[in-house]
């Protein structure tokens, strides 16, 4: 007899349910006129849907990669997702059931199924374009590509000589040379403390890459990188391969460990080069920018002072509050001139609760005045921007409804940092459906230069990006 399909945990304690929906919309509605600077180009989103049923108390980062654009053209735009199309998805599909049990432990999976190097692959966490192509990228695996056109999933990119088998969902361009920064935790394919950076060209050739140890084998999902630091934080969700093997979660949250930031030159050798500081009682999953300034390095991150990835239970068998899963966006400051006792200082930002940083990518790794969030100071929910040289936040407000993470696209090549335009899906829950808004990226609290409305709602994507024609 078929499953039943049962709602999946995601953050803030929430559960959902599948959407199991691809969609076409030709000509979307638009109210407003689209800007110049996004007259033609593709906004492309992934996040997790699952296309058969779930275990019960499955979570939403298990899900099948859900891709999606919005594509402009001469200022009309069109929509269209697809599920990226995975060797675990297909083996699915040829089944007509779920064959693949809980997020990263294959030791749930139907006995029918074989070691697929490829497991825990789903393409479900950040839409990355380089070097002209489109990656759905996961931070266990090597990422699929897919048409940029079409949305067709092509098949998992070439990497040259990696040996890492994990590229994390959170790279860095930089915006001077092009270069596509990355690293993997677990980068040999099991729960140790196996790590590698890796450095990839312009062009997408891969130029260097560097293994090493982490203090513990811990969750690290997003980092920092400067013109002249790298900053890797190791969060206390300790992966562990006995309790794999008995069938449980792949992350457990011990709160007597302290979260663990490494702090290195960036042409050094994290083997050796790598300083690792404790900072107990916070957890962060996503980084705004980080800079340097001489021996002080900067981090703007969203910080919770508990667990923020809510699914995953203590070693103690609780689930975390909710007060423990609010996260604050706050500037983490290491002086590498002082000892280790002395060199971390954090000052969280009044008034700006909430996730989903960007920023204006022009700026990255170096010093910068404008940054974007999704607001979610429950009941007041919006889209935030805050001025790093005053501290103010400005926000869009908005009415039942709350939004996913802002993108922020340029006016030119050449305007100031933050003249240009966010782009920001947003979830109209009592309507049932959602619209990207385009809002001024100089004052986000000014109403929207345009909404592209889509008459249903969508699977919460996690993470994307712009691609001008």
């Amino acid at each position: 007899m078929p499953e039943v399909f049962q709602p999946f945990a995601s953050f803030g304690l929430q559960h959902r349910m599948p959407m199991r929906f691809e969609a076409d919309v030709f000509e979307c509605e638009v109210e407003g006129e689209i800007p110049e600077a996004l007259k033609n180009g593709a906004y492309y989103r992934t996040g997790g849907d699952r296309l058969y049923p779930t275990l019960e108390e499955d979570i939403i980062l298990n899900g099948d990669g859900m891709f999606s654009m919005f594509r402009f053209e001469d200022g009309h735009v069109s929509y269209r997702s697809r599920y990226v199309r995975t060797e675990r998805m297909k083996a699915e599909m040829e089944a007509r059931r779920r064959l693949y049990g809980k997020y990263r432990n294959k030791y749930t999976d139907d006995e029918s199924v074989g070691n697929l190097p490829n497991r825990d692959n789903t393409g479900n966490t950040y839409a990355f374009a380089h070097h002209g192509e489109l990656y759905a990228l996961r931070e266990d695996s090597r990422p699929y590509r897919l048409d940029p056109q079409t949305l067709e999933t092509l098949d998992i990119g070439e990497f040259g000589d990696l040996k890492s088998s994990a590229l994390t969902a959170h790279p860095k361009i930089d915006p001077k040379t092009g270069e596509w920064w990355s690293y993997g935790v677990f980068a040999g394919g099991e729960p140790t403390t196996d790590a590698s950076i890796h450095v990839f060209d312009r062009g997408g050739k891969l130029i260097r890459e560097q293994w090493f140890h982490t203090p513990y084998p811990g969750l690290c999902h997003d980092w920092g990188v400067t013109r002249e630091h790298i900053v890797l934080p190791i969060m206390p969700l300790v992966a562990d391969e006995k309790r794999l093997r008995e069938g449980g979660d792949y992350y457990q949250y011990d709160p007597d460990l302290p979260s663990k930031w490494g702090v290195m030159p960036r042409d050094g050798d994290p083997a050796t080069d790598m300083r690792w500081f404790d900072i107990p009682g916070i957890v962060m999953g996503h980084v705004m920018n980080a800079y340097s300034e001489g021996d002080t390095v900067v981090i703007d991150t969203p910080c919770s002072p508990g667990n923020c990835f809510s699914f995953f239970k203590d070693k103690n068998g609780n689930q975390p509050t909710m007060p423990e899963t609010i996260t604050q966006i706050t500037r983490i400051t290491f002086d590498l001139s002082q000892p280790d006792a002395e060199a971390v200082t954090l000052e969280p930002l009044n008034g700006a609760l909430g996730d989903m940083p960007k920023i204006d990518d022009r700026f990255a790794m170096e010093k910068y005045h404008t940054g974007y969030f999704a607001l979610r100071d429950f009941p007041q929910m919006g889209i935030g921007q805050i001025d790093w040289d005053t501290g103010e936040i400005k926000v869009h407000e908005l009415e039942g409804a709350a939004s996913q993470e802002p993108v922020f696209v340029p006016r030119a090549p050449d305007a100031p940092e933050g003249d240009g335009y966010v782009l920001v899906a947003v979830d109209r829950m009592a309507e049932k459906r959602m619209d990207l808004l385009i809002l001024d990226g100089n004052d986000v609290s000014r109403p929207p230069v345009a909404t592209i409305k889509l008459p249903f709602p969508q699977p919460m994507c996690f993470h994307g990006c712009w691609v001008p024609a």
